[in-house]
């Protein structure tokens, strides 16, 4: 039997957008998935799908929407008025506790293993620049999930058995390579930015944090290029009679770009950019016959 995976990248609050595409895909669609990859807000997004057994994608959507339509409790907050002065010694812009903290408290990890998906986290060590997956038997998986999300100098990092990890985005953006040692044979991928679509930025007047934000921006669409192009070449050889198996995979990007401050969760913001991903979804989807090892 063919083995289905949703994928999804990071982008901080635009996981919103994902939330909109996957309204169409698991309510309308009905679409089951084995298996379940995400960086960033992506592996908090499909953390809170696998809470629901597989074969009922009615669930996993049900569960998604619950954290979302109470995301205004995953407050992040600068430490203290002076906070220019304060990121000198302290380890990021922003505290991110009462995040980490929500998010903990949301995850139900024995349903998550007991719901028969595969799923995968990735994070990365700040100490040694490693890239680490790991799966719904983890015991820490809440806390990997937090690490996943990281953002990383604007949100505190994670502690996990003496090491510090952070988004997994630094590395991997969409984790397509992840789904395809799976055993993936249908992919579907929703990112939260178009690298074929770039926006036009303004930089008069900007300050560093919204500088930052932009550079972020570029460095995670450039990863994504990255991913494309992989799949692309495998293609090409795969036609060329080298030994890959072809893998189907379907892209959602937003038709638009989205509202690059990606920390602010204003609630209006999701509104806009869950009705985007739902509108995007009901137009012909980016398919493709991409070959993998």
């Amino acid at each position: 039997m063919a083995k289905r995976a949703l994928v999804l990248s990071g982008g901080g609050r635009k996981g919103a957008y994902q939330v909109g595409v996957l309204k169409r895909w698991l309510l309308e669609e009905g679409r089951n998935y084995d298996i379940l990859c995400g960086i960033s807000v992506g592996a908090l997004n499909i953390a809170a799908m696998a809470q629901a057994p597989l074969g009922d994608p009615k669930a996993a959507y049900e569960k998604l929407a619950h954290i979302w339509d109470r995301v205004e409790n995953a407050k992040i907050r600068k430490f203290w008025l002076f906070w220019y002065l304060a990121v000198l010694w302290r380890p990021s812009v922003y505290d991110s506790t009462p995040l980490q903290k929500w998010v903990k408290q949301e995850l139900d990890l024995e349903a998550i293993q007991a719901s028969g998906r595969e799923l995968r986290v990735g994070a990365v060590s700040w100490e040694t620049g490693n890239y680490k997956l790991v799966d719904q038997n983890n015991p820490k998986l809440a806390d990997w999930v937090c690490a996943s999300a990281s953002f990383p100098v604007f949100l505190k990092p994670v502690l996990i058995d003496g090491e510090e990890w952070m988004d997994g985005g630094i590395r991997e953006v969409t984790p397509l390579g992840d789904a395809i040692r799976l055993g993936a044979d249908e992919i579907d991928v929703i990112m939260t930015s178009n690298p074929d679509r770039p926006s036009h930025w303004n930089a008069t007047g900007a300050n560093a944090l919204k500088r930052a934000f932009r550079a972020i921006d570029l460095m995670s669409d450039e990863v994504m290029r990255g991913d494309i192009r992989e799949c692309g070449l495998k293609n090409d050889l795969a036609e060329r009679g080298a030994a890959y198996r072809i893998v189907k995979i379907r892209i959602q990007q937003p038709s638009r770009p989205l509202d690059e401050n990606s920390l602010d969760f204003n609630p209006d913001l999701v509104k806009i950019e869950r009705e985007l991903g739902y509108s995007d979804s009901a137009s012909a989807s980016a398919s493709a016959s991409v070959s993998a090892r």
